[in-house]
């Protein structure tokens, strides 16, 4: 007897674990919002992926381009695994390509939508190829290197770069105390020591740009003759720190910068003339993405994070005013999926701020809620930033909900999926067959047959057997009779 209630328990939780299961689509992976690609004549690196990944519960994926239905399986743009994947690949991407693209994935529960992805032509030319220059400098000065980056659209980052004269696939990151790059792309040695005019050593510049995927483009090459001094000592000096009106977006990131040169190296010191640092989104000072210490970078920059920010090293001071526009943010998170019982109030939050205040719009599995049919028991509040439903109804309010908080400077998107329990708590969902939609058995005249309609609904549905003018079939005592499959309900909510 134990054993069979054992058994029993164990297949209820089975039951349940592959319901928990059921529900609409949930996207896993997706490009950004800006996609940048060029044209070149290499057809292997042209080639680019839009991504959309989402969960295994999705039936069909399908693409808007700039809101109109896009056309895949072409020559020029196909799925990237098909029946497997939203992702697409442009084989051959051209100019005409150019555009907003977006990506819903879809089953019977609901459609989940990407971001709108911005799909860009741009372009970044060569450097002018030069001979490695050679520069003499005394041990201990500072020293500024330039580099002139070639003409790209968006404009090209400047990165500086190691390399080895004696074997010219060694390649290296700067990464050091005394030598800083900074956001306009100069390299700056604080104070030059013997071990930077290494005979082997040169120092390159390269422009990266996202057109070029993870590559990059070689530049000029400097190398350094470094004459040894007995000076133990240099003054202390501005080499580059930031402007003194910076203007950043919310949730972005902010990095300020206050290089100086001397001799011994100048320790740099961080503070808020008006305020705190904010010190569980600061970058860790020590560390060589801050330039140790050099650099000041906040994360997911806050409104409160406007103020007058200052560094000091020794005598020297250096203030910068920051100002945030308040482009939408994620006050706290994303609206959260939620599942609730039928006839209760749901609710979805999207609380997002931003200056000036974002406008709120809902959509459900990719349609404007506006765009619907009139329904009372949805009501918006709080300016928009909350969705409430009453009386929720699993064949009306089960799906995907989005929310995008916009205002002029940007906007911020997310997908909520709304499951209504139906009886029981279980998932609430529409009829369908187990078994395929068309049989046909030969038996043997006088013997019995058994035919079997399995469905799967929540709550349980009505199943009635018809005859092909779809007239009720009659029991006939003897001939035929109706059987009914024993179930077992998991009550523990």
């Amino acid at each position: 007897m134990r054993l069979v209630t054992v058994l029993s328990l164990l297949i209820t939780q089975i039951l349940a674990a592959q319901k928990s299961s059921i529900g609409p689509p949930k996207l896993l992976e997706q490009s950004e919002e800006e996609v940048w690609y060029h044209l070149d004549d290499d057809d292997i690196k042209n080639r680019l992926t839009l991504r959309c990944e989402a969960d295994e519960n999705t039936d069909r994926y399908y693409w808007l381009k700039n809101g109109e239905p896009f056309e895949i399986d072409s020559d020029d743009v196909l799925w990237e695994k098909e029946g497997q994947s939203g992702s697409i690949v442009f084989v051959k991407p051209h100019i005409s390509h150019q555009g907003y693209y977006q990506c819903f994935a879809s089953n019977i529960f609901g459609t989940a939508l990407s971001n709108k992805m911005n799909l860009r032509l741009g372009s970044l030319e060569h450097f002018p190829k030069r001979d490695i220059q050679v520069l003499r400098v005394k041990e201990g000065e500072s020293l500024t290197l330039n580099c002139t980056p070639p003409r790209g659209t968006p404009s090209p980052k400047i990165i500086w770069l190691y390399r080895s004269l004696d074997d010219s696939s060694v390649i290296e990151t700067i990464r050091s105390r005394h030598i800083t790059v900074d956001t306009d792309g100069r390299l700056h040695f604080s104070s030059v020591e013997l071990s930077d005019g290494k005979a082997t050593l040169v120092y390159e510049c390269a422009a990266t740009s996202p057109v070029l995927r993870g590559e990059y483009r070689s530049g000029d090459r400097i190398q350094l003759d470094i004459e040894p001094t007995q000076e133990k000592s240099h003054p202390v000096r501005k080499l580059s720190v930031s402007p003194s009106e910076v203007t950043i977006r919310a949730g972005g990131q902010l990095k300020l910068q206050c290089i100086f040169g001397g001799r011994p190296l100048p320790t740099i010191f961080w503070s808020k003339v008006d305020g705190e640092l904010p010190k569980s989104r600061l970058k860790d000072l020590t560390s060589h993405e801050s330039d140790f210490g050099r650099s000041l970078i906040v994360e997911n920059v806050h409104p409160d994070d406007a103020g007058v920010y200052e560094c000091r090293g020794r005598h020297l001071v250096h203030t910068v005013n920051v100002r945030v526009m308040a482009a939408p943010f994620w006050e706290f998170d994303p609206p959260h999926d939620i599942s609730l019982p039928e006839e209760s109030t749901g609710e979805l939050e999207c609380l997002a701020g931003g200056q000036p205040t974002p406008i709120i719009t809902w959509s459900m599995n990719g349609k404007f809620l506006h765009e619907l049919a009139e329904d009372s028991r949805r009501v918006l509040l709080d300016h928009g930033r909350i969705l409430r439903v009453r009386s929720l109804n699993h064949d009306l309010d089960t799906g995907v909900y989005q929310c995008n908080a916009s205002n002029p400077l940007g906007y911020v998107f997310a997908n909520a999926f709304v499951h209504v329990r139906g009886l029981f708590g279980s998932i609430s969902h529409a009829p369908f067959f187990r078994m395929p939609a068309a049989r046909h058995w030969k038996v043997v005249l006088h013997s019995t047959v058994i035919l079997d309609c399995d469905v799967d609904a929540a709550p349980e549905a009505v199943v009635r057997w018809v005859d092909a003018d779809d007239r009720p079939l009659q029991v006939v005592e003897g001939k035929n009779k109706k059987m009914y499959r024993r179930k077992t309900i998991d009550n523990t909510e």
